[in-house]
């Protein structure tokens, strides 16, 4: 993956427009954008698969959309499956990471909503300390600008019906609810109970 970057270091952190190359080609590049004052962004490493499962874990508690026992726990945090595709931001002073996004082309085996021509991202997972700061947004715009590069048509998503917070982000972003790519189904960490994910789409064009 080559990364566009303005003054990075030896680990190859994104803080503004000098090329940089990552040891990484499994996707296009990702191109340079402004970053929350110091926020740096990066690909994810093997060595933080660990933190980025309890990070996204976290995350999911935060937002109340999971009790602590729920079998979704192991899903989210057994990142192997998706750490090529993961991005993080981190804190420039420490190393601390803040923020993570999965970005997943059409052909990617973790991607459950995407047509032939759309990406998908999943696993946004903010660290509740940082909410207000645009870590989500950024991240999502940073997966806008990949998934366009790699010729994508739309990218989608697919968010729980009873978390309006983040149903008005994705709005406020430019994304639209598609009703009939909706999916429902019975909760694993609720039996009994239904649930609908609800699918936004935004064009790439």
């Amino acid at each position: 993956m080559r990364i566009l970057s303005s003054t990075s270091n030896d680990h190859g952190l994104l803080r503004g427009a000098t090329p940089v190359t990552a040891p990484l080609e499994r996707a296009p590049s990702i191109v340079c954008m402004p970053l929350p004052d110091g926020i740096v962004m990066r690909p994810a490493q093997t060595q933080d698969a660990d933190v980025i499962g309890e990070l996204t874990v976290q995350a999911y508690l935060d937002g109340g959309h999971m009790p602590a026992d729920s079998p979704y726990v192991e899903t989210l945090r057994n990142v192997a499956p998706r750490l090529d595709e993961s991005l993080v931001l981190t804190e420039e002073s420490t190393g601390e990471i803040l923020a993570t996004i999965a970005a997943l082309p059409h052909s990617h085996a973790m991607a459950e909503a995407t047509r032939e021509d759309e990406w998908e991202f999943r696993y946004l997972a903010v660290r509740q300390d940082t909410w207000g700061r645009g870590l989500g947004r950024t991240l999502i715009e940073a997966v806008e600008k990949q998934a366009r590069e790699a010729g994508a048509s739309h990218l989608v998503l697919r968010v729980v019906d009873n978390n309006p917070r983040a149903q008005r982000l994705y709005e406020h972003l430019g994304y639209s609810h598609l009703p009939e790519r909706d999916l429902t189904f019975e909760s694993s960490s609720h039996p009994g109970r239904m649930i609908t994910l609800l699918l936004y789409s935004k064009p790439l064009a």
